[in-house]
Formats: C-alpha cells, structure tokens, sequence
C-alpha cells in the first residue's frame, strides 16, 4: 500500500471520527437530560394552568369529593373535578345529569410526555356522583348524576346511558369499569344500607363499554351493600347474604361467600379489599399487602412491619399504594393520616418495586398506567413518574 493511499484513509478516518464526536457533543447537550429514578417528568400546577381549585380542599360538603384523576392511555391522563360555578344562576329542569346550572364537571385531557393539554370538557352536573373512568382504546365514560356519557380519544360523544332511579325510593347508583375495559357494572342499591335490615333488593346493570349498550340486567337474590370493587368477571361487596359477609358476584347474579377463615388472609388486621385484573384479590392493611389468584394461593406477598397499607389503585399488572406508618384515625368520617406518606408502584409479574416517592398525604390522588407509568396530585401539583417496568 503506497504512502498516499495510506494518508488519504487517515484523512477519511479522521473526518469521520470528528464527524461522530461533534455528533455526540450536539445531540448530548441539546438533549434533555433523563430524569433520575423517583424524579417526575413534569409538575403542572393545576390551579394556575388548568383553572382547577386547590384538591386539598375542605371535603365539608358531598360534592367536594368528587375529583381525581387517571390514565385513558398510555399517552393521555385525564383529570377530573366537579366544581360549582361562581356566579349562582337560576335553576333550570334538571336532566339525567342532574345539572340544574349551578355545577359542572371539568376535565382536563393532558399528554403524558410533556404536560401539554389535548382537551378540556366542562359538563353541567349535578352535585353529587362524578367521576371519569377509563375504557378500551383510549375511549372513557364520564359519569354526571345518572348519566353515564362515552367519549372517543377526539372527545366526541359517541353513546349515553341513563340509570334509572325509582320514584319515592332513597337510592343510589354504583358504577365502575372492569379492569379490562370491556364493560360497566352499575349496581343499584339503597342509598343507606341498613346493616340489621337489609332492605329492598339490589338491582344490576352489565353494559358493554364499547357502545353503552345493556348486555344484562338482574335482580340478585341478596342484597347488596356497597359496591368495593369490581374485576373481569366478579363483583366484590359486603353483603347480607344470610348475614353480612364479603361476597363475590358474577355478572350473572350468583353469589359466593368469601370464607376467609380459610387463607391466609384470617391473620390480617384493619383489611382492605379490592378486585384486580383477572379477578385477582388484593388484600390489604396493617403491615402487609397480598394478591392471590384464590382464596388459598398468594401472587405477590409485600410485608413491611411497621407500616400500614391504606390505599391502592391498579392497571393490569402494575400496583400502586399509598403506605403510612400507622392506621388511620377519623375525624367526621374522613380518615387522617400522617402528614407525609408514600406512594410505590410494583410490578406484580418480575414482584419489583418500580418506584417510590414521599408526598404530603393531604390532597392526595394517584393512579398508575397499564404501562407502570405513576401520576401523583398532591395540593395542586399534578407529576408524572415514568417507569421502565415494561422492559
């Protein structure tokens, strides 16, 4: 190889490495810095950029509560608070929805990667029975009054369903999505149980998510009291069912008593429950968490002594929980918590913590994505925690 070939593929060699190395140094300063585990992506102030109140609000009034937020994608989270209107204005008939012009619903479509806002609805409701709840492909329903209403991913209202109450009668409609997203399980039931008089039967609504449209309707054999949870295929309630007992239901009307005396789940204290993906069971409270798949077989088994398990949400695989280091007490009704607790997410297939953040527990909401991602409020800070749980 001659001297001048030999020089011209240096040459070539040297402008491709510089080539490379003003590359990197361009792209890795321009770049915005990954945020460190536990380090959210965004913070949004949710009273100065969206117009919401403060949700570390007084709840001294039924309406106050209804607020929160959640995942509709892996790309999109809404957040939802019913609010009265400053300027009173003269009532009109009421709808299904119940609004009679003094409250509405506003909710606020955010992206997940930056925070920028894809849409916002303000819906006349009632002051009572308000919510927003996540269906299949990005499409949700929201809940006014007794109106349920579903929206697509471009807000167009695509189906609406009235739950029907029954004059004179104190009741109430409970209703909640399937964790798959496939249907709405709406249970009507007496506004105030009464533990030593059941009282009037329960009636239930299946509806497909999809369309809003009725699949079933029944009159259960017992009661129900309060509406827990609900999973793919199961209601979870505590019910009179020759005597009041935890019960699951399936979307066919029949019960089965839940016999704890028979798991592991008879040594627990202060227990929680909630129905999860694939109507798994969660159980919770006083230093420990555990799922199980039945009532004898444990999925993930979560023990820190000392500490109490006081909340929790769920997306397919992934769990958050909110954990304090001692039962609540209850002022008024409400439960009071320390001043700060944590939440933490965990991924029930590789049984790995994910994530895990310290927040004020006062105004505090969270929900997590089928994907791990976390979103916390806490006063009027919304934040968005991203997680590698998928990989």
């Amino acid at each position: 190889m001659g001297r001048g070939h030999r020089l011209a593929v240096n040459l070539l060699e040297h402008r491709v490495f510089m080539s490379w190395l003003i590359g990197l140094l361009f792209f890795g300063l321009s770049a915005e810095p990954a945020p460190l585990p536990g380090q959210p992506l965004w913070t949004a102030n949710l009273a100065k950029q969206y117009g919401f109140q403060r949700f570390d609000r007084q709840i001294n009034k039924n309406w106050l509560a209804y607020q929160g937020l959640v995942f509709l994608s892996p790309e999109r989270i809404a957040i939802y608070q019913l609010n009265r209107k400053t300027e009173r204005v003269s009532l009109s008939s009421r709808d299904a929805s119940g609004g009679g012009g003094n409250f509405y619903l506003q909710v606020e479509v955010l992206d997940i990667r930056d925070g920028h806002e894809i849409a916002q609805l303000r819906l006349p409701a009632c002051g009572m029975f308000s919510s927003v709840m996540p269906a299949r492909d990005g499409n949700f329903i929201v809940r006014t009054g007794e109106m349920l209403s579903l929206y697509s991913p471009s807000l167009q209202k695509m189906a609406s369903h009235r739950l029907p109450l029954e004059q004179g009668e104190s009741e109430a409609w409970e209703t909640n999505v399937a964790p798959s997203g496939e249907v709405v399980v709406a249970v009507r039931r007496q506004m105030y149980p009464d533990f030593a008089f059941p009282g009037k039967s329960t009636y239930v609504e299946i509806l497909d998510a999809a369309t809003l449209q009725l699949k079933n309707a029944f009159t259960p054999q017992y009661s129900a009291g309060w509406l827990m949870s609900t999973g793919d295929g199961h209601i979870l309630s505590y019910a009179p069912a020759a005597g009041w007992h935890w019960t699951l239901m399936d979307f066919e009307g029949h019960w089965k008593r839940f016999d704890l005396s028979t798991s592991p789940l008879a040594r627990f204290r202060y227990r929680k429950f909630g129905l999860l993906a694939h109507d798994y069971l969660a159980v919770y409270g006083e230093d420990q968490l555990v799922v199980m798949s039945d009532p004898t077989q444990a999925v993930f088994t979560l023990v820190e002594p000392h500490q109490f398990f006081h909340s929790l949400v769920a997306s397919d695989r992934f769990l958050a929980v909110e954990v304090a280091n001692h039962p609540p007490s209850y002022k008024n009704g409400q439960a009071r918590l320390p001043n700060s607790v944590q939440v933490a997410t965990y991924d029930l297939k590789t049984q790995s913590k994910l994530l895990s953040v310290d927040v004020p527990s006062k105004g505090l909401y969270f929900a997590v994505s089928a994907q791990g991602d976390l979103g916390i409020i806490h006063d009027d800070q919304l934040q968005i925690l991203h997680s590698d749980g998928t990989k």
